[in-house]
């Protein structure tokens, strides 16, 4: 008996066993897929937002909006970004990350010149004014987080743009007169004014910046460099 007992035993903790592990495999089969929804929520969250933002200014969109193109609660999108501002920045995070990666690629590519690389950052420039409500920029400079988000942006940028001008002139492509720190200062004081005197309800923000690009392209450009930026221009 004591051995039937025993053997009994055995295979009732045995099956125990078995339950607790499949209990376990199960709740992390629930964890795994919450946490893939939630990541894929982040995601959609963010392309909407950006996409609403952009095509009608950041002021008129509500986080009710948002929550309701989506077609979750409120709460649900709170338990994510606590605020506006807080999706915006993410946003801009997002979006600055993917761009700096892909040109990052794009310039380590020993094929492309840094006026390939010039011409192909233009490009995607361009392309994003095409979709942008001017009230877009406008109002980015009211909150502050993303204000200092933006500055340290340029400060980044600023580092890395004198090393781009240093390979323009190994390549031939850039003068080796000019002071390029002078430059880039003079450029980014140039569209702060642009946005601050609101140019834009005059122009066509693509058509401003065509303009402002290769006035000072065309300034710091070797003849050879000069060739390429007039070939763009006419396309």
């Amino acid at each position: 008996m004591r051995k039937v007992t025993k053997k009994r035993l055995k295979a009732c903790e045995f099956f125990d066993f078995l339950l607790s592990l499949q209990r376990k495999r199960f709740l992390m089969h629930i964890i795994n897929n919450s946490t893939q929804y939630r990541k894929e929520l982040k995601e959609r969250i963010l392309n909407v937002a950006m996409l609403e933002f952009k095509l009608k200014g950041i002021k008129a969109v509500k986080m009710d909006d948002i929550a309701s193109l989506l077609s979750i609660s409120k709460r649900t999108l709170y338990e994510i970004y606590n605020n506006k501002e807080d999706l915006l920045l993410e946003g801009l995070r997002a979006e600055e990350n993917n761009q700096t990666n892909f040109m990052h690629d794009f310039a380590n590519d020993k094929e492309h010149s840094v006026m390939d690389i010039l011409i192909t950052f233009y490009h995607i420039k361009m392309e994003g004014f095409s979709h942008v409500n001017p009230l877009f920029f406008s109002e980015l400079h009211k909150y502050k987080g993303v204000i200092s988000f933006l500055e340290h942006r340029h400060a980044d940028n600023d580092i890395k743009a004198q090393e781009f001008f240093e390979r323009g002139i190994e390549e031939g492509f850039f003068r080796d007169d000019f002071n390029y720190s002078i430059i880039s200062n003079i450029s980014n004081f140039a569209m702060s004014h642009i946005m601050e005197t609101q140019m834009y309800k005059y122009y066509d923000l693509q058509f401003i910046f065509k303009n402002v690009v290769f006035l000072f392209i065309r300034g710091f450009c070797t003849t050879k460099g000069i060739e390429i930026v007039d070939r763009l221009l006419d396309k």
